[in-house]
């Protein structure tokens, strides 16, 4: 009798949230298409998705890449409601950006409520280390503050950037509520493959 054929790659929507310029659009890209983009305009939104393998199961990201700019904040609520995980980013070259995470976090709660959120604290920009305003440290340190995971990451040559979605994968998976277990199979069906939740 054959093998259990592949299986469905869950489908999860992240967003990218942080100020303009922090670099949102070259960590999707470089991401999702495994390229540099030397310029980024400003959009309003970009979408991109790939299909990622976190704890031996496809995932089916959704990346969603918003701008930064305050004056669509009705737009980046609606997103904050209703996706499933997110990434929050500063610069490591812009205090301000790093200062600009924390309302946004709170934000978050107010939307959401008092369950947990699934996020990483993402500082870019790590090798400009002459242009650094914001020390790793403090960085490590909000992240324990908010319970989540932290990287630094260079979009430009790539360095973590596979690892921050692989860990937004984990903390949706780790976060999601239980699932129900399925009805039984008749005792007469083939043989499927086994309802699993991996949690990271």
């Amino acid at each position: 009798m054959a093998g259990p054929g592949p299986r469905p790659a869950k489908g999860y929507r992240v967003v990218l949230l942080g100020s303009v310029a922090v670099g949102k659009t070259a960590l999707a890209t470089q991401f999702a298409c495994g390229r540099f983009p030397e310029q980024c305009e400003p959009s309003v939104e970009e979408l991109f998705s790939k299909v990622i393998e976190v704890n031996a199961a496809p995932a089916l990201l959704e990346i969603v890449d918003t701008v930064g700019a305050e004056h669509l904040v009705t737009l980046k609520d609606l997103y904050i409601k209703n996706s499933d995980g997110f990434v929050v980013l500063y610069s490591v070259c812009s205090e301000a950006s790093f200062e600009a995470v924390r309302p946004l976090r709170e934000r978050m709660g107010r939307l959401r409520g008092p369950k947990a959120v699934p996020l990483v604290l993402v500082g870019t920009k790590a090798d400009l280390d002459a242009e650094r305003q914001v020390l790793t440290a403090r960085g490590r340190a909000l992240a324990r503050e908010w319970r989540c995971p932290f990287l630094e990451v260079t979009a430009k040559s790539k360095l973590m950037v596979d690892q921050v979605f692989t860990q937004v994968v984990r903390e949706m998976e780790a976060l999601a509520p239980p699932e129900a277990a399925p009805p039984a199979p008749p005792s007469n069906a083939q043989e499927t493959w086994p309802s699993e939740r991996f949690i990271g």
